[in-house]
C-alpha cells in the first residue's frame, strides 16, 4: 500500500524572500558592473595597473620640468607644482570620464541579455568607477606633493568640490552623447579622441590664458572646460590671478544642457544600443 505524500509544512519549508526593490536591483547591477570594470581596468595586462598612476604622474613631471627650466616657481600667486597637478587632473577628470562613458555600452553589448542590465546602466557604473579612480589618483598626487614639500590645502575647498563636481557631470554627459552617436555612426568615437587632443591644449592646463591678449583669451574661454579648470584652481586661493571671464554659471548650463541631451538620445536610441 502506497504511502500518502503530504506536502511540506510551511515551517519546514522557511519564509519566502522578499522580493527586492527596482532601486535594490539597480544597485546591485551598478555595483557588480563596477567590479567587473575595476578588475578589467586594472589587471587587463600585468602593467594595468601601475598605468592608472603612471600617465597623470609623467604629464605632472613633465609641466614641471617645462616651466622649471624657465624658472618659474609661481602660476598667478599659486606654488606651479600645485598649480600644474590641479589643472591636469581637472582635465583629465573630464576627459577620462568622457571617454570611457563613451564606450560602455559597446563593451559590455554581451550583457545585455540579462534583461536586469540596460544600457544606462552602463553608462552610470563607468562614470562613477571613473570618478572614485580619479579621486584616489588625485589624492596620492596631492601625498607625493606634501612629501615633496608642496603642501596642497584649498581655502575654499566646498568650491573646489562643486567644479569638480561639474567637471565630472560634464564627462558623463558628453560622453552618453558621444554614446549614443556611435550608435549611428562607428566613428564617432574616434572623432572623440580627435577633439580631446586640442582641448588639452587650449584649455589652461599647459599654460596660464591670463596671459594671452583679452581677444585670444575670450575665443578661448568659449571652451567649458576652460572655466571648470580655471574655477578649480580658484578654490584653491583667494590670491590666485583667475581669468577675468571666469563663469560658473557658463560651466554649468553646459552641464545641464549636455545631460538633457544625453538623456534624450539615449531613451531615443534605447533599443539600437541594446541589439548591437
Amino acid at each position: 500500500m502506497p504511502f500518502p505524500v503530504l506536502p511540506p509544512s510551511p515551517d519546514l519549508a522557511g519564509p519566502a524572500a522578499p522580493a527586492r526593490s527596482s532601486l535594490a536591483v539597480t544597485w546591485s547591477v551598478w555595483r557588480a558592473l563596477m567590479l567587473r570594470e575595476a578588475l578589467t581596468r586594472l589587471f587587463a595586462t600585468r602593467i594595468s595597473w601601475a598605468w592608472v598612476l603612471f600617465e597623470p604622474v609623467f604629464h605632472v613631471a613633465y609641466l614641471l620640468a617645462l616651466y622649471s627650466a624657465v624658472r618659474v616657481h609661481s602660476v598667478g600667486n599659486l606654488d606651479t607644482p600645485v598649480w600644474i597637478m590641479v589643472g591636469i587632473q581637472t582635465f583629465f577628470l573630464f576627459r577620462k570620464t568622457a571617454d570611457h562613458v563613451a564606450g560602455a555600452p559597446a563593451d559590455n553589448s554581451a550583457l545585455f541579455a540579462y534583461r536586469q542590465v540596460k544600457p544606462v546602466d552602463t553608462l552610470v557604473a563607468r562614470g562613477l568607477l571613473e570618478g572614485a579612480s580619479w579621486l584616489v589618483i588625485t589624492l596620492l598626487l596631492i601625498a607625493l606633493l606634501a612629501l615633496w614639500g608642496h603642501p596642497f590645502a584649498p581655502q575654499f575647498p566646498l568650491a573646489m568640490m562643486g567644479a569638480c563636481a561639474a567637471m565630472w557631470l560634464l564627462g558623463v554627459a558628453f560622453g552618453m552623447v558621444v554614446s549614443a552617436c556611435t550608435t549611428l555612426m562607428r566613428e564617432t568615437r574616434q572623432v572623440l579622441h580627435i577633439v580631446l587632443r586640442p582641448l588639452y591644449m587650449i584649455s589652461g592646463v599647459m599654460f596660464p590664458l591670463g596671459s594671452l591678449p583679452a581677444d585670444w583669451r575670450a575665443l578661448l574661454m568659449l571652451n567649458p572646460l576652460a572655466h571648470g579648470v580655471e574655477l578649480v584652481r580658484m578654490a584653491l586661493s583667494d590670491s590666485y590671478q583667475a581669468v577675468p571671464e571666469t563663469d560658473a554659471g557658463y560651466l554649468f548650463a553646459w552641464v545641464l544642457g549636455l545631460l538633457l541631451l544625453g538623456l534624450a538620445l539615449q531613451l531615443r536610441l534605447a533599443h539600437k544600443v541594446g541589439a548591437r
